[in-house]
């Protein structure tokens, strides 16, 4: 059963969102073992990609695996314990941070500004938003 998917306003790595709806996908079947095999197919990713993502997210204890007839992976977490900024940082980036790189600029930049708050909402946000908030369609604050 493949979901239809919607552009994102918000430009994101493969990566990322293979691991975010991997993990929406286990909090829904919280407790069972699920396959990269029917998770891929849930959702109509690339099965080579979708273990790599797995295994990161198994190594940053977000996942725990069993091999076997019965094995795959489950959330080694309760999901309201599990924020998406942990999520993100396990698929490989480190953030998604908005600021530029680079010698601080002592003048005034309000463009600067803007997108260092931007930036610094995202943080606090991914980092308060859960898994289960996610699974919940718990509305952005």
């Amino acid at each position: 059963m493949a979901n239809r998917r919607v552009a994102s306003p918000l430009r994101v790595t493969e990566r990322v969102d293979y691991a975010l709806r991997s993990v929406l996908l286990l909090s829904r079947h919280e407790g069972d073992y699920l396959t990269t095999k029917a998770v891929a197919e849930h959702y109509g990713m690339s099965t080579k990609m979708l273990a790599s993502v797995l295994w990161n997210l198994r190594s940053a204890d977000i996942l725990e695996s069993r091999p076997g007839w019965h094995g795959g992976f489950r959330l080694a977490l309760p999901p309201h314990e599990i924020p998406l900024s942990a999520v993100i940082a396990a698929a490989g980036i480190e953030d998604l941070s908005l600021a530029s790189a680079g010698p601080p600029d002592l003048t005034v930049d309000p463009v600067g500004d803007f997108w260092q708050a931007l930036d610094q909402r995202v943080q606090a946000t991914l980092t308060a938003f859960t898994v289960a908030d996610l699974a919940g369609a718990r509305a952005l604050p």
